[in-house]
């Protein structure tokens, strides 16, 4: 069988560290913070990586893949010692004046009730998605080996979320244009040059169709 290969992919079901060593049940799409405080600030290429991992979610969940929307809890509060804890009355009015910042952009949310998808929150000042409260039972219960992140901003959930699900064993992939980040150059600089040391990099496209074999 064939290898296909991207910079920092392995597509190799034969290789255990590849994503296609997992079938669909074992792997789970997490769609992270794309709320709008945050999807504004990424300017005109947040349409298109909105629209890049609303592709994966219907891939995903055409594929049999539990899809996981992980949120900022904007209704809490960050632990006073979080660095966070002194800026938070900042967010807390730009909320009570458009409480639609603290929401997760229309465009990527969840396709009604259904079994295949689920919200998990975690508290301000938490940045790894694997923080969120009952998301690490979940992945257990749903037998979870392998996950697919799709997230902003690349330099936060991504980057934390990447290293805390790489050090608990779980076969990571990034979608690297389903993710940004506004500090001009660092996306690239992550996704070419820190991501792919301990994780599978790989645009969408790329991944959906490495995954055709399955």
């Amino acid at each position: 069988m064939s290898m296909i290969t991207t910079t920092g992919a392995v597509f190799n079901p034969t290789d255990p560290g590849s994503p296609l060593s997992k079938s669909p049940s074992e792997t789970a799409v997490l769609l992270m913070d794309y709320q709008n405080l945050v999807v504004t600030k990424l300017g005109p290429v947040g349409d298109s990586v909105l629209n890049v991992a609303a592709q994966l979610r219907d891939w995903a969940l055409y594929k049999g893949m539990p899809v996981f929307h992980c949120l900022v809890d904007t209704g809490a509060r960050p632990a006073p010692q979080s660095k966070l804890s002194a800026r938070w009355k900042w967010y807390e009015d730009k909320l009570a004046a458009t409480p639609a910042l603290g929401r997760e952009n229309e465009a990527i949310a969840p396709l009604g009730q259904n079994d295949w998808e689920m919200t998990f929150l975690r508290a301000p000042g938490l940045v790894s998605a694997l923080e969120s409260n009952g998301i690490l039972e979940a992945l257990e219960e749903k037998g979870i080996k392998s996950l697919v992140l799709c997230g902003v901003s690349t330099s936060g959930c991504v980057l934390s979320t990447t290293r805390a699900a790489t050090d608990r064993g779980y076969i990571v992939t990034v979608a690297e244009d389903a993710c940004f980040d506004s500090v001009p150059g660092l996306h690239g600089m992550l996704v070419t040059q820190v991501l792919p040391t301990t994780a599978h990099v790989a645009t969408a496209r790329e991944l959906m169709d490495a995954w055709k074999i399955l």
